[in-house]
């Protein structure tokens, strides 16, 4: 057998990765093309559960040799795997504008689109290839949109992703209970060790006025957590932020402890703070916070 083609996320693949990982290695493959999922990153809490309830689990180990990588929900250099070689990307495919992947990953095609989830550009791509999924890709691929989605109802959601769930429902329905126990996973995940889960889901980005980091975390009753993790966010850093999204509902709240650095997010984000917190009309996701701070000017 020809070596595979690796298809892997970042170092600690959420559930969009990881279905996406997944189910584009099933297409390739039935498309002609020996391909392999492999996440050699601790997922998370939500990723495992799906997967332990489809009786699923990740390819850990990179093979001895293989033919190229491809990138699913990430298109930036910090964390990925150790192993990927930027030269060796040939593909990129994912839902988040920040940095120049054509430039990093200088033998790749790049595909980066205004999409809610990267599961839903993998199901187009199923769709175009008239390739239909198994039922565990597509549970995986509905199961990361609605994760990403906030059940459909965030912001970030489009009407690609609710065409492409309408399409994945009319294949194979999520199970009875899923939705709830992957949400409730993530949630007692967080709470077993919140210190730990806001340094993990912490992303640093670069700005002329200076770096600043953004954690965020999703779960049910998130909000609820904005004072215990009041400390824990201003010991990571001056420029520091907590985004506290709960999917459910969905709603959103912002925690910036540093009041001189609120002020900089409340003035490139057009926020309004009581105190350190805001409160979004509508549920912001990171990625959405992120560009509004990246796209105000140097400061």
């Amino acid at each position: 057998m020809s070596a595979p083609v690796i298809i892997t996320s970042n170092d600690r693949p959420d559930l969009d990765g990881t279905a996406c990982a997944v189910a584009y290695a099933e297409l390739l493959a039935r498309t002609g093309t020996a391909a392999l999922p492999v996440l050699p990153g601790q997922l998370d809490a939500e990723a495992r559960y799906v997967l332990g309830h489809l009786g699923l689990r990740a390819h850990s180990i990179v093979p001895p040799s293989f033919n190229a990588v491809v990138l699913v929900d990430v298109s930036a250099l910090p964390g990925l795997p150790s192993f990927v070689d930027p030269d060796a990307v040939r593909e990129v495919i994912d839902h988040r504008f920040h940095g120049a992947p054509g430039s990093v990953f200088p033998n790749a095609t790049v595909q980066v689109e205004a999409v809610g989830a990267a599961a839903t550009l993998i199901l187009e791509r199923f769709v175009q290839a008239g390739v239909v999924p198994t039922e565990n890709s597509a549970v995986l691929l509905q199961a990361g949109i609605q994760s990403n989605t906030q059940c459909l109802k965030g912001s970030v959601t489009t009407q690609r992703d609710l065409d492409a769930v309408a399409c994945l429902r009319g294949l194979h329905p999520l199970p009875e209970g899923l939705l709830a126990g992957q949400f409730r996973a993530r949630r007692e995940e967080i709470l077993a060790d919140l210190d730990a889960a806001l340094l993990r889901e912490t992303k640093t980005f670069d700005h002329p006025a200076g770096s600043f980091i953004v954690s965020q975390l999703e779960c049910p009753g998130a909000r609820s957590l904005v004072w215990e993790c009041a400390s824990p966010v201003a010991r990571l850093g001056r420029r520091t932020m907590v985004n506290l999204v709960d999917p459910t509902v969905p709603a959103s709240v912002l925690l910036v402890p540093d009041p001189e650095f609120r002020a900089w997010v409340a003035d490139r984000t057009g926020l309004t703070f009581g105190g350190a917190f805001a409160h979004p009309e509508v549920a912001l996701l990171r990625k959405q916070i992120v560009r509004r701070l990246l796209a105000g000017g140097q400061g």
